[in-house]
This record gives structure tokens, sequence and C-alpha cells, in this order.
């Protein structure tokens, strides 16, 4: 049965992104492309492997016809390798053809970075598989591959068309993805959402409909701070909170280790306690975080075994760090809220790290 249980609309200067959130609602892309796309004979569909094989795309007898490509799941999406087969095949699109990326973050990453890039610009259609796909990945128009000296170096700012986030879909999500999103709408809750956080601290949703309206709060309040800053100039930064040390993680440890909204939850417990030593917050604020975490099923802290130096010895890489200043790290202030600090010293952090 297809129902949409939310939309949202992100508006940008000159463009603008519809989001649709419910059960069913990935039938929706076929009237969707004739209706926005009426010229089209042709689009790009880039699907992840594993997603393909549970939830196949029948494409209907008339309309355009899809050009696949199939891609491996996961941060394996994001190389240059990948990246430069998606191109290839897209290149046999017209202006006016857009193209669909069915699949988690890392794959809309990917598909959304080609679609920027050919033509010097394809329009494009969001389908998110997983947790942190809906509700953080598709929403912002951020896109971008890894290179060997960090995530997400190589990218542009290029929003799709429409986003349909069908929740049905999470009922074959493998469930350490399905929890690891969770830590990316937890962020979203600690940024600016009292309701939605008191919504997790119950544990995760249990059903579709709790499963919609969670990641419809989470997409709202993404999308009225992208509005207010598309560019990550300002207040969008604070959609780093726990990425600082949660990227130095991922890189160190590598995606089988540690997924991104596992590392993220990871790098919440030093932003809090480096908080705490600030004043920003108390220490009860920091235990109802960990239990909070913990509720969901993530780590709330770097693992012990963690060699401490070459975490540090990365973060100094992180891209968000100006050139001889202090580190950036987004900290909680409050029962709810966050403030970017961007003079954070080492002796701050290696003290947050080793409590």
């Amino acid at each position: 049965m297809t129902s949409v249980h939310h939309r949202e609309r992100v508006r940008l200067p000159g463009r603008e992104t519809d989001i649709e959130v419910g059960c069913g609602i990935r039938a929706r892309l076929w009237t969707a492309l004739a209706a926005r796309f009426p010229r089209a004979w042709r689009f790009g569909l880039v699907l992840d492997r594993r997603v393909a094989d549970l939830w196949p795309m029948e494409a209907p007898t008339v309309g355009p016809r899809p050009l696949v490509v199939r891609v491996g799941p996961g941060e394996a999406a994001k190389t240059r390798r990948v990246l430069a087969r998606i191109q290839d095949r897209l290149l046999d699109l017209k202006r006016d053809e857009p193209v669909v990326a069915m699949g988690g973050g890392a794959l809309l990453d990917a598909a959304g970075f080609a679609a920027a890039t050919v033509r010097r610009g394809l329009e494009w259609i969001a389908l998110p598989t997983t947790v942190l796909g809906m509700a953080d990945a598709a929403v912002g128009g951020k896109v971008a591959i890894n290179h060997p000296r960090g995530k997400n170096l190589l990218g542009a700012f290029h929003p799709p068309v429409l986003v349909l986030a069908d929740v049905d879909i999470l009922a074959t999500l493998l469930q350490r993805d399905r929890v690891a999103g969770l830590a990316e709408m937890y962020k979203m809750a600690r940024i600016g959402d009292a309701e939605l956080l008191d919504l997790l601290r119950r544990g995760a949703p249990a059903d579709p409909v709790a499963w919609c309206d969670a990641i419809a709060r989470a997409v709202t309040i993404k999308a009225r701070i992208v509005e207010e800053d598309e560019r990550d100039q300002g207040l969008r930064r604070a959609l780093n909170y726990g990425h600082t040390v949660g990227h130095a993680l991922e890189r160190l440890l590598g995606p089988d280790a540690v997924r991104h909204g596992e590392a993220v939850a990871m790098g919440m417990g030093p932003a809090a306690r480096i908080a705490l030593a600030r004043g920003l917050v108390d220490g009860a604020l920091v235990e109802r975080q960990a239990r909070d975490l913990e509720r969901l099923g993530l780590d709330h802290d770097v693992p012990r075994g963690v060699d401490r130096e070459a975490l540090f010895e990365i973060m100094g890489l992180d891209k968000k760090r100006r050139p001889g200043a202090a580190h950036t790290f987004v900290l909680p202030v409050g029962d709810v809220g966050v403030q970017i600090a961007e003079d954070v010293s080492e002796e701050e952090i290696r003290a947050a790290l080793d409590p």
C-alpha cells in the first residue's frame, strides 16, 4: 500500500527539493519521472546491488527507459573508480534526462556527485534505503566521494529535486545499519528538537508509523538548517555534532570495523566532556546522553583499544580545521542545542578522550 506520511520542501535560491516520507512510496517514482521530465527518453538508475535484489525496480512499459548502474554497498561506493563508472554510463544521457539513485547514504553521495559533474549537472532523484540516507544524507545536497587524505574531500553542492523515503525498505536493512542510522537522528534531536529527543530516549522506533514520525522530524530539522545555510558556512556546521572524532575513527578503523553512525555516536562522548569542562552542560547531561545512546544500541565513547595517538594525528587532518587554528568541535549546550567551538585545544581533546 502506498501512503505518504509527511511532505517537506527545502527552498533554496533558484531550486527546491520536495521530500516525501511514507510507506510504499517508491512506486511513485514512475509518475514523478513522467510529470517532471516529460521530454526524457531515458534516465540513469544507480542502484545498490543488495537493495536491487531485495526490492526490484521494474520500470513500466511506457515512459523513459533506465540506464542501470549497479554498485556495491557502503563506503566502497565512494571511490574515484566507482565514480568514473557511474559517470561513464550517465554520459549517455541528455541534459533534460535525470538520474535516479536508490541506496544508502554512501551511494547517494556518489551518484549525486556523478550527476553534478556530468554535462555540467543533471537533475536527480534520491530513493534512500537506509535510516541514515532518509534522515540525513538525502537532504541538503552535499554530495561527495572519499579521498585517501580524508572523507568527502571531493564533492559539490547539488541537491536532488525529489526525495522518496520509503520506510518499508527498512524492513530488510541490516540491524547494525538500522541502529547506526539512529545516531544521526539523535544528532538532529540534540541540535534542536526536544520532542524527537524524547521519542528516541524511549528506544528505536517500533513500527513503520513510528519510523515515519521520527524520520519526518529529523528531515524537518535538517531542511530548515539547510535553507538558512546551504553552503556550510555557519549554522549548518552544527550538523557535525560527533563528527570531528567520528570521521577520524572511520579513517583509522575502516568501514567494516565501524559504520559512520557508530563512529558519530562514539564522537559524542568526547564532545560532551569538552562541553562539561567548559561549563556548557552539567554531568547529568553527559550521563543522560550515554544512557540514551546505549538504549538505542550505540556505543557512546571511543573504545579503549583505539590508538589515541593515531586518532589524534588523523584529527589534525580534518578538512574542517583551519590551517594553524585550534580544532573545531560542535559542543552540546543545555538540555537541547549545540554551539560551534573553533578554539578547542589539544589538551582539551586528550582529556576528553581519556577521562
